[in-house]
């Protein structure tokens, strides 16, 4: 059996099963240490997919450079595999995020679909993974994963 202190927040996640099997995530949020023990489930903030590398010369017109897309889920924890990477938010992004996952469970206790969340806020957690990206911390975090 698992430990629960592998699954502390801010740390970095393979899903193993499901839509977004494959796929890289931070724990945002525990659920088995906030509401009760048998709860088994986890939300998850990750990558849709990796941020591609850009090209001079097809990049004449100076538009955009990366594009990154995050979902927010709440995964099942027999089904993602921890790592031993964390990565570190400051306050600010903190708070952001928390924010992001309270608007989440009002919206899903309501049985409404993720996209009601207001493209603000979408915008504001991809900038941060954005920040990530190009501040270069976080390498093996923006790669493909070869299995």
């Amino acid at each position: 059996m698992v430990n629960f202190i592998s699954f502390k927040i801010g740390r970095i996640i393979l899903i193993l099963n499901g839509r977004h099997a494959g796929k890289k995530g931070i724990i945002v949020e525990n659920e088995i240490q906030s509401k009760n023990e048998f709860s088994n489930s986890l939300t998850v903030l990750g990558l849709k997919n990796i941020p591609k590398r850009v090209c001079r010369k097809k990049n004449n017109h100076g538009g955009k450079t990366t594009k990154i897309k995050v979902f927010f889920k709440s995964i099942n924890k027999n089904h993602i595999l921890p790592t031993r990477y964390f990565v570190d938010l400051n306050q600010e992004q903190q708070i952001l995020i928390n924010k992001v996952s309270n608007e989440f469970f009002k919206i899903k206790s309501n049985g409404e679909n993720y996209n009601k969340l207001s493209d603000e806020l979408k915008w504001q957690v991809n900038n941060i993974f954005l920040d990530k990206y190009i501040s270069g911390k976080n390498k093996w975090f923006f790669r493909k994963l070869n299995f």
